[in-house]
């Protein structure tokens, strides 16, 4: 998270600081972009008899769209959405056997609703933008199974709703061109949580998910 924050942080000041300063024409903006998604996961689940299992995620790259309507010079109403599928892995460490572990990929996919501010309105050739709002996020179920185990194992997730927060920059192709080509950050603060499949005793286990996302793509102005 503060590694997220403060990239956040410094990629804010350097476009305040941009000369010339950014460019943001009122009207429409339709933008598709690739997406890394990086979430925070790493928790530990208490089994009871030593053999705690240990929770983490990896890394995708995905694909997403947005589109937004800049009303004035200064703000900007931004929808969109971009999905992945980062891996979740379960691993043990039995002792006098080593590591055990699993993995599935969890498909994810992120709606997004930011109010964009425009930090450089004069520019014919950049746009920096920093934006904030809510994130609603879908999770796929989670699917085990094959020697490292004794049995398969699923587990049923629960969407969730979050915050967000971006920062972009986008670069003009051209002096009167209306596209753009334009990269950005992204963290949204969201859970994760999760039932064992047929298991009616089974409780239901919640982990910090927040998620640090990266997008490169372009954009066209209408």
């Amino acid at each position: 998270m503060k590694r997220a924050l403060i990239v956040l942080g410094v990629f804010a000041l350097c476009g305040s600081l941009a000369v010339p300063a950014a460019a943001g024409e009122q009207g429409w903006h339709l933008r598709v972009f690739a997406a890394g998604i990086d979430p925070d996961l790493d928790e530990t689940i208490e089994n009871g008899d030593g053999d705690d299992i240990r929770v983490t995620s990896g890394t995708d790259l995905g694909i997403g769209a947005s589109l937004e309507y800049q009303f004035t010079d200064l703000l900007g109403i931004d929808v969109g959405g971009f999905s992945g599928s980062p891996e979740i892995e379960l691993s043990v460490d039995v002792p006098g056997y080593g590591v055990f572990s699993v993995r599935d990929a969890m498909s994810t996919r992120v709606f997004t609703m930011d109010l964009n501010f425009h930090v450089t309105p004069n520019s014919t050739f950049f746009d920096v933008y920093l934006g904030a709002g809510l994130a609603y996020l879908w999770y796929g179920d989670l699917h085990y199974d094959g020697p490292e185990i004794a049995e398969p194992l699923s587990f049923l997730t629960d969407n969730d709703l979050g915050w967000s927060a971006k920062a972009n920059v986008a670069i003009a192709l051209g002096k009167t061109s209306d596209w753009t080509a334009f990269g950005g950050l992204r963290y949204i603060w969201s859970n994760l949580e999760g039932t064992e499949a047929g298991d009616p005793n089974a409780g239901s286990e919640s982990f910090n998910f927040d998620i640090f996302s990266f997008s490169v793509g372009i954009g066209y102005s209408f």
